[in-house]
């Protein structure tokens, strides 16, 4: 019988497990269940023991889980999550229980104890699986970005002075999931002006006036997967100033691009884009990391910084997203979504990546 995808990756994390001796696993975060069953629902945990993987949930859920999961057992939970969780664990024989120590709480880890298991914390199993995608994954994630990219494209009438922050994040949010995303990917942000010299501004209700940089990163989703786009617009001609910082920010992100292949540490993707920015003068004025993970969620494995300890990988997908902050003028940041391949990467986004003058306006 051929295995679902979900089945592979639980015979992968099974394997893993083996390999560095844990018996029973509990995941507990919603996209590593989701990951691992193929259940979406909002509330579930799983157990990976010795027998069949058993999801814990509630009645609310009682008929979606039969219908989302294969192979795995359904179990509803008659007085608490964790009274149920003991049942499973007393019928598979687990005294001792493994937990991603990055997704339990202390106190959840306290009630674990108090029903007679043994909690005990371990690295992120499942992140270290999910940080390579498999061809449905990038299929979604292909989805997603597909659906951002023409939402922003017709976002771009109406980006005009006098438009607000606001309501042009609405706008592309509404077109997002007038496509078919479910929810925008995280909250759009759209700064215009001087507030694009926060790198996480939030929006506000701020006019858009001629002749200022605006910054849109925004999201969409497919079947749970998210992309993580940001351009910046010129609405009007743009200064030289504006030009020469778009234009360090781009190249910043050319030579990291070229620099992302098999093997590289994610750090020295980094830092070919930091010291081309640094160089520049600007080097106080980009405090982020250079990228991340996406998938199921839009932060997670790797980390291209200047701390991060992981190497690139064959399947990964990343953003690669330098900008360059300055406080009382603004901000440029240049974010797209790349695939490693055998050689080197493959950019998954496709917007135009210029500096655009929205002249007409």
């Amino acid at each position: 019988m051929t295995k679902t995808p979900e089945q592979r990756r639980m015979s992968r994390l099974r394997r893993l497990m083996a390999q560095q001796g844990v018996s029973a696993f509990l995941v507990t975060r919603r996209e590593d269940v989701r990951y691992l069953t193929g259940f979406t629902g909002s509330a579930g945990s799983l157990l990976i023991a010795s027998g069949r993987p058993c999801l814990i949930t509630d009645f609310r859920y009682k008929l979606q889980a039969g219908l989302e999961t294969e192979g795995v057992a359904v179990l509803i939970q008659k007085k608490d999550f964790f009274t149920a969780l003991r049942e499973v664990a007393e019928r598979q024989g687990v005294a001792s229980l493994w937990f991603d120590e990055s997704a339990l709480t202390v106190q959840e880890a306290k009630k674990l104890r108090k029903q007679g298991l043994a909690p005990k914390g371990h690295e992120d199993l499942i992140g270290a699986l999910r940080r390579r995608k498999d061809e449905r994954e990038l299929s979604n994630i292909g989805l997603a970005v597909k659906r951002a990219e023409e939402s922003f494209r017709e976002l771009k009438q109406h980006i005009r002075p006098g438009a607000t922050e606001r309501e042009l994040g609405l706008r592309l949010e509404y077109l997002m999931r007038e496509k078919g995303s479910r929810k925008a990917a995280f909250d759009t942000i759209v700064a215009s002006g001087a507030n694009g010299a926060m790198p996480h501004a939030a929006v506000t209700d701020r006019r858009i006036k001629k002749g200022e940089l605006v910054t849109f990163d925004f999201g969409a989703e497919a079947n749970g997967y998210v992309s993580d786009i940001t351009r910046t617009l010129c609405v009007g001609r743009p200064s030289v100033r504006q030009r020469e910082i778009h234009e360090l920010v781009l190249t910043a992100q050319a030579a990291a691009i070229r620099n992302a292949r098999p093997g590289v540490s994610c750090k020295s993707v980094d830092d070919t884009a930091r010291e081309i920015i640094k160089r520049a003068g600007h080097g106080r004025h980009f405090g982020h990391g250079t990228g991340h993970g996406i998938g199921l969620m839009v932060h997670e494995g790797p980390v291209l910084s200047q701390l991060s300890k992981d190497r690139v990988e064959k399947g990964m997908v990343f953003t690669i997203e330098p900008g360059v902050y300055i406080p009382r003028w603004g901000g440029v940041r240049i974010e797209d979504m790349v695939l490693v391949t055998e050689k080197g990467v493959k950019v998954l986004t496709t917007l135009p990546r210029e500096l655009e003058s929205l002249k007409s306006l």
